[in-house]
């Protein structure tokens, strides 16, 4: 699912970006802000420049992360996502794909209103799982309308029934209400004949034997593949098969 996350996220134009030095020099003081304050690791990803900036507050200690704020050349902060569980790992990322595309249909000016936050069980430095808030926010846009910078942020979940944090959730943070929630959006994005037609496609078959097996008209058969590659978020049918295997659909 990351493979399929960077596909989308970094093959978008990025035509044009007005003042983006003073854009992104805002972006990393909001970064460090977040980051001293509310003691969270704050990352500040630009998906153009495919980097990211790491601001490390007091959690970075319980993790065993070093304390001290870094540039990589990643969009993806890999020295803490080694630490998350598996299993969440894939969560967050299968989340991200579905929060790119509510975004890609939603008006620039109004993406800020929109985040994901997800529950992931990440290792602390006695290698222990501990829990972890993770928030996901795009702040900012190209004028082509190109997601450029990324905000995630990492606080530590204290024991206490007040601080319930979902296991996964993308919610317009404006008027609170939840957009999609957990998994059971992927097992209905195809329809029945959508999927018997993708097992085909992953096989190998062309349009014309697939109409033959199911007994449908070759322009039906070109129907629901454009159908399929529309709902996937997809321009052809290797990506259509690679993101319905991750999303369990095929």
């Amino acid at each position: 699912m990351r493979d399929l996350l960077d596909i989308k996220l970094l093959s978008q134009s990025f035509e044009t970006i007005q003042n983006p030095d003073e854009k992104l020099d805002n972006a990393k003081r909001i970064a460090q802000m977040y980051s001293q304050f509310e003691n969270c690791i704050a990352v500040l990803s630009d998906i153009k420049a495919r980097k990211s900036f790491l601001y490390y507050g007091a959690l970075a200690s319980q993790l065993g992360l070093s304390e001290q704020d870094q540039e990589i050349k990643s969009i993806w902060e890999d020295q803490l996502l080694c630490k998350v569980h598996p299993e969440d790992l894939q969560k967050k990322y299968r989340l991200e794909f579905q929060f790119f595309k509510h975004l890609h249909h939603t008006p620039a000016e109004e993406r800020m209103d929109y985040e994901v936050i997800t529950k992931l069980r990440i290792k602390n430095r006695e290698s222990k799982y501990v829990l972890v808030r993770h928030r996901l926010l795009y702040i900012s846009s190209s004028d082509d309308g190109s997601i450029w910078l990324a905000l995630c942020l990492y606080h530590m979940i204290y024991d206490h029934p007040e601080f319930e944090v979902p296991q996964g959730i993308i919610i317009n943070n404006k008027s609170g209400k939840i957009i999609e929630q957990n998994e059971v959006q992927f097992s209905v994005l195809l329809s029945t004949r959508e999927k018997e037609v993708l097992q085909l496609i992953k096989r190998g078959r062309r349009s014309k034997e697939i109409a033959d097996k199911l007994a449908l008209s070759i322009n039906t058969i070109n129907r629901h593949r454009q159908n399929i590659f529309q709902k996937l978020n997809v321009s052809n049918a290797m990506e259509a098969c690679r993101m319905a295997e991750t999303m369990g659909l095929v």
